[in-house]
């Protein structure tokens, strides 16, 4: 009979290499799925759609029609997509030139770029209207997760990564994206609070790697990893000593996606005038999931604590969007696009020599809120669609009237022709007229 000191001797003798045995299995040495690779070829590394340059397919038709899809979690993927459906139907979607997208907004954004035709509905309504946040929490339980979390570099960013994966993106990488319209996914870089844009000019010149190689659904993560829920995501820029990038939710930074609409645009003016790129006029639809920012429900509840307060406190992202909902006023103010939720129409200046203008319009959902045409049955529609929460899935109800909202603010600006024509022209003046 062994003793209980010879017992646990035996026991520590078969289980630690087994632990070992079963880690080795799990963890491959340095394990994190979204790292960057470095760019060993000649030259500079292959074209993908997330760029700067401004190509053939951009200025065929002589106008440029720019899409930025804001954060918001699924509520933003799904408003985003919906208005995607509404532009289609239209005949405008597939006129597009550049979808920037910024947490949810990237989800919508990243999905349409892969794409190989036109979207569906249905298969739109099934895939983002899945529960990402649920799946990412069993996951993050399963055991391999577990070992790698707790014995290597991996994160809770990365399960969501796997989640993305499987659900939406199947390991794709940006050289699976369509050559048109350009896909620009925005984060926040941690290092200097800068806006971090993946394309291929930022991989190429800055992090000499190759953004052909990169998974969407990485970079996806990056846009949309929460503070303090998901952790940030690294890049490594491959130079002596090596340097890391660390990205976290671009929304911080940018919540609506449009500031990288602007810069492609500024970028490209550069040398010449809007007007002569693009004579038949520009317009950039700003799709604007923020919520309402009041709450009635709380004044009747001892204690708003919810299932998800456990793993990550919500209150958190109720205070990230009331600070993000001041910075998208201060964000539409500083680019010159002056409006307010009543508002659907502004104008972008753009720094060129004929000081022309870009249209803009502001598909919000908070806009409903100042609808004075909807039918009173429909007031506890706008009520329950514009205080949708900041989460990773929704039910099939708010789903179902995202995809409402949608349609009744596109047929808002049918109505008011809003939308692009043939009589549209490049918007150009003198300096007076701008600072009117």
């Amino acid at each position: 009979m062994l003793n209980c000191s010879a017992h646990r001797k035996f026991l520590a003798v078969i289980l630690v290499p087994l632990v070992l045995l079963l880690s080795c299995m799990v963890l491959p040495g340095h394990w994190r799925p979204g790292w960057n690779e470095p760019w060993k070829g000649k030259g500079a590394p292959p074209e993908t759609a997330a760029s700067w340059k401004l190509g053939k397919q951009e200025m065929a038709d002589g106008r440029f029609i720019g899409l930025a899809l804001s954060g918001g979690g699924s509520r933003a993927a799904n408003f985003g997509a919906a208005v995607m459906l509404e532009l289609q139907r239209l005949g405008l979607l597939e006129r597009v030139d550049v979808v920037s997208g910024v947490s949810g907004g990237a989800v919508a954004a990243a999905y349409y770029g892969l794409r190989p035709g036109p979207l569906d509905a249905k298969a739109v309504q099934d895939d983002l209207g899945y529960n990402f946040q649920k799946t990412w929490l069993w996951r993050w339980l399963l055991p391999q997760n577990i070992f790698r979390f707790w014995f290597s570099d991996f994160t809770r960013s990365d399960v969501m990564v796997q989640v993305f994966n499987n659900q939406l993106y199947h390991h794709k990488t940006f050289a699976d994206f369509r050559p048109y319209p350009k896909i620009l996914i925005n984060s926040t870089l941690r290092n200097d609070h800068t806006r971090f844009t993946f394309t291929d000019e930022r991989f190429s010149e800055t992090l000499h790697s190759n953004l052909a190689r990169y998974q969407v659904a990485n970079a996806v993560n990056a846009s949309s990893a929460f503070p303090g829920a998901l952790d940030d995501v690294t890049l490594q820029q491959y130079a002596e000593p090596p340097q890391y990038f660390h990205l976290y939710d671009g929304g911080p930074k940018d919540n609506l996606g449009v500031q990288a609409i602007l810069e492609f645009l500024i970028r490209n003016v550069a040398g010449t005038n809007l007007d002569t790129l693009f004579p038949d006029g520009c317009l950039i639809f700003v799709v604007d999931a923020s919520p309402a920012l009041t709450n009635d429900s709380l004044g009747n509840q001892e204690s708003d604590r919810t299932w998800l307060d456990y793993f990550v406190n919500t209150n958190a992202i109720d205070a990230s969007d009331v600070m993000l909902g001041d910075l998208r006023t201060r964000i539409l103010k500083e680019t010159g696009i002056r409006f307010v939720d009543r508002d659907i129409r502004g104008q972008a200046q753009l720094p060129d020599r004929h000081y022309c203008r870009c249209e803009v319009r502001h598909i919000a959902l908070r806009h409903l809120l100042y609808r004075a045409d909807l039918p009173p049955e429909d007031d506890a529609f706008v009520k329950r669609v514009t205080r949708i929460k900041t989460n990773f899935g929704v039910s099939s109800e708010e789903q179902a009237d995202l995809f409402k909202a949608a349609k009744l603010l596109l047929s808002e600006m049918e109505t008011l022709r809003l939308l692009p024509d043939e009589s549209m022209k490049t918007a150009c003046g003198t300096y007076g007229d701008f600072k009117k």
